[in-house]
């Protein structure tokens, strides 16, 4: 019999995913909105942060990996947790005086996410097995999703009777829980090898299984891990009014997100894969084509509804199989941080092309035209990815047996 208990590594790690989706709608809607209210050039500085953010990310991660492959990740990841920490306090110490150091956040935002965000995904992939992987992603998610519809409230109406930088104490707070927490976690897999990168690339051209991958995560990048998020952040925030109503409605979608999270963990299976990533896909084309048609409040809507469900899902879908590949042949061992070394580079170039695409329309004063460009580019992008999911078949056994433990 099947055991459905999840293990407690796994628990710790949704308990530190929730800690960390706090942050997020944080630094997410609510600092998009911050820029939007304080700055005329919002759209380019919000661009602009983030180019320099995924470009420091990338460099950091490329920097770190030789290090964390030898060493104990978890040291890296804590370094992460205390650089968020600065960030929230720096937001807390420069107020409106923010759209001045545009480049300086990006900086940390950058030096955050490779100390943080990169040694994490390797500590996931070490400590999930893959019998649980769906389970962790759907139940993690719904959870997460739950925090997802609370915080917006109490943050929107937390800033609205306050105001964005005072916010940061609970974040803070947050923040140093998330340390703590991180203490019940395990690094595994740690070798005298140094980094091969080189050799490594290798193998990227040879198995296409993994060439494929990456190129879904570059496009993953382009779109809702990058760009796109932006652009559904915006279109929320110019049709509303204040902090109170981006936190309702963002709790909105979360609702829904979270409902279509646990739907997944509960019913999907991989013979399921085509017909959700084609249906969804199709689903996610239309809502595109109604804001670009006609951008009205219950357009704006249902692209939020299909950004937030749909995608989200095939999102998913394309994690699960990123993670279950992770673990075939050497790739779980010998390879672990190079594999995902390459991920980062690939997840990041997608996201580093489109803000700097959606920078350079800005700049041209631009705002409309380059949001509607982007929506017609992005598309493109989630009709090319969602084909590569369809033909990314990841075998069910591990070409080489490699004994793991949980």
């Amino acid at each position: 019999m099947k055991n459905k208990k999840l293990s407690f590594p796994t628990k710790i790690l949704i308990l530190d995913n929730i800690l960390c989706k706090i942050f997020s709608v944080f630094t997410g809607i609510f600092l998009s909105a911050y820029f939007y209210k304080i700055s005329e050039d919002y759209v380019f500085q919000l661009a602009l942060y983030n180019v320099v953010g995924w470009i420091f990310a990338t460099l950091g991660a490329v920097f770190l990996a030789d290090i964390i492959k030898r060493k104990d990740k978890i040291w890296f990841y804590r370094t992460g947790i205390i650089i968020k920490t600065i960030f929230a306090f720096t937001i807390l110490t420069l107020g409106q005086d923010i759209t001045n150091h545009v480049i300086s956040l990006g900086i940390l935002y950058g030096l955050m996410t490779a100390t943080n965000g990169f040694p994490f995904n390797m500590i996931e992939s070490e400590n999930i097995a893959n019998s649980e992987r769906i389970r962790y992603l759907g139940y993690g998610n719904a959870l997460t999703g739950i925090v997802s519809i609370i915080a917006p409230l109490i943050i929107g109406r937390y800033i609205t009777e306050t105001s964005y930088t005072a916010a940061a104490v609970p974040i803070i707070v947050i923040t140093v829980l998330e340390l703590i927490v991180s203490f019940f976690l395990k690094s595994k897999n740690r070798t005298a090898e140094k980094l091969n990168l080189k050799s490594f690339s290798k193998k990227i051209t040879k198995d296409k299984t993994l060439w494929k991958l990456y190129v879904i995560e570059f496009l993953k990048g382009f779109n809702r891990n990058g760009v796109m998020s932006l652009i559904a952040s915006l279109i929320v925030i110019r049709a509303l009014s204040n902090d109170t109503a981006i936190g309702d409605w963002s709790s909105v979608f979360a609702a829904l997100s979270t409902i279509a999270m646990l739907v997944f963990a509960k019913y999907y299976k991989k013979p399921y894969q085509t017909i959700v990533v084609f249906m969804f896909t199709l689903i996610i084309l239309v809502s595109t084509i109604l804001v670009l048609i006609s951008p009205n409040f219950m357009s704006i809507v249902f692209y939020n509804i299909a950004y937030d469900v749909f995608l989200f899902v095939v999102d998913r879908i394309a994690n699960a199989n990123l993670f279950d590949y992770s673990t075939k042949n050497d790739y779980g061992t010998k390879y672990n941080t190079e594999y995902f070394t390459y991920r980062e580079i690939f997840l990041n170039a997608g996201r580093i092309i489109g803000y700097l695409i959606l920078m350079v329309l800005a700049l041209f004063g631009m705002i409309s035209e380059a949001l509607n460009i982007m929506f017609v580019v992005i598309i493109i992008s989630i009709v090319i990815m969602s084909g590569l999911i369809l033909v990314t078949k990841i075998p069910g056994k591990n070409s080489k047996k490699t004994k793991r433990s949980y």
